[in-house]
């Protein structure tokens, strides 16, 4: 039975924490363009007990990432990206996704530093720190993916855009347009947008639209 000191924000803390979890034994398996760790646990229960050892393989890209959704709210659009991903083969519409830039952390990188290089190199704006409004970060697939994604919303004068962008040295091919924010949210209900960073981006500046728009307009470009 749920008592009233159990609801509201009480029920949303964390039951446990890392010092719940044993790890018992770390391998890792396979390393390449990514990597795969192998992991012997155990952890409490929500019972009082503990688990037996499990073991369970966690797919590693041994760095995080950052996404940044460009937003002109001079003109209420946003600059979206299109790549192909292997992840998405098994598509039913298609492995070219429509996404927002991103990107993997360097060595040595703050999220903001990699969020300006991640914007220069694939979409070519060239902002500071400042222009960068963080949303939050997410596990796209906590269930077997380590790879925790800091996502921001830039505020950018998107009047003149390249068509192309991406790092060659990367093998990155990336097409570059603009639409409406309007049309952007109304792609994510229908499912044309359906990558996981993009859907956070968009629907927190759906949610957040007038507010962000009035603030991003207090600051230029």
């Amino acid at each position: 039975m749920v008592t009233a000191e159990q609801t509201g924000a009480a029920l949303l803390q964390p039951r446990f924490t890392l010092k719940d979890v044993t790890i018992e034994k770390k391998e890792r398996l396979f390393k390449k363009h990514f990597a795969l760790d192998e992991y012997v646990v155990h952890y409490k229960k929500f019972d009082g007990s503990e688990t037996p050892s499990l073991v369970r393989e966690v797919f590693e890209r041994d760095q995080d990432a950052v996404a940044i959704l460009p937003y002109d709210a001079a003109r209420d659009e946003v600059v979206l990206i299109e790549q192909f991903r292997p992840g998405a083969l098994k598509d039913p519409v298609s492995p070219w996704l429509i996404e927002i830039v991103a990107g993997l952390i360097d060595a040595g990188e703050s999220e903001l530093e990699a969020a300006v290089r991640e914007l220069n190199e694939e979409a070519h704006f060239k902002i500071t720190p400042d222009k960068l409004h963080l949303i939050t970060s997410v596990y796209p697939s906590p269930g077997g993916i380590s790879e925790r994604v800091t996502v921001y919303v830039a505020n950018v004068d998107a009047t003149h855009i390249d068509a192309l962008g991406g790092l060659a040295v990367e093998n990155e091919d990336i097409r570059i347009f603009k639409v409406k924010a309007q049309e952007a949210f109304e792609a994510c209900r229908n499912g044309r947008i359906c990558n996981c960073a993009a859907l956070v981006a968009l629907l927190n500046l759906q949610l957040h639209h007038e507010e962000w728009r009035a603030q991003f307009m207090a600051q230029p470009a």
